[in-house]
């Protein structure tokens, strides 16, 4: 298989890319890979647990405590801990992270907008529902993955 026929290759370019226009247009902020993405969750998710939260974006407990405490420092969140079970600790979105929303979704907008340029209506559509039937695909295989292993 050639090095162009990779689909890999061209969901990593496109991911480098994304993670990189992200991080320069939140610079400002101080939010660093995936923090603005735990602030969108919680906008809705609002008092998840922080493993709660590690599993809904897919990553790794230490990579979740360290975002979180990161955007803690920053004043953007808070934790409190549960009062049914003193481990674990609830995650509430602060003013001052709230205030940031508007931001965050103004440049994955501006990133769409990049990213989209060159498509047709018709093309753009084609290629969300794609993108929705592969992640769908990898969701339902994690799930079977999860089933296997326990």
């Amino acid at each position: 298989m050639k090095q162009s026929e990779r689909i890999g290759a061209k969901i990593a370019c496109i991911f480098t890319h994304n993670h990189l226009y992200i991080e320069n247009a939140l610079e400002s902020y101080n939010l660093k890979g995936p923090m603005f993405a735990f602030l969108l969750v919680l906008s809705s998710k609002e008092g998840c647990s922080q493993e709660s939260l590690a599993k809904y974006l897919n990553l790794s407990k230490a990579t979740a405590t360290r975002a979180i405490t990161a955007l803690e420092k920053e004043g953007y969140i808070y934790r409190e801990r549960d009062d049914a079970d003193r481990r674990i600790y609830r995650v509430f979105i602060s003013g001052k992270g709230r205030e940031l929303l508007p931001v965050i979704n103004d440049a994955l907008y501006k990133w769409n907008r990049i990213l989209l340029s060159q498509f047709s209506d018709e093309e753009e559509e084609t290629f969300r529902k794609l993108l929705d039937k592969a992640k769908d695909t990898l969701m339902e295989y994690d799930k079977e993955s999860d089933q296997k292993h326990k």
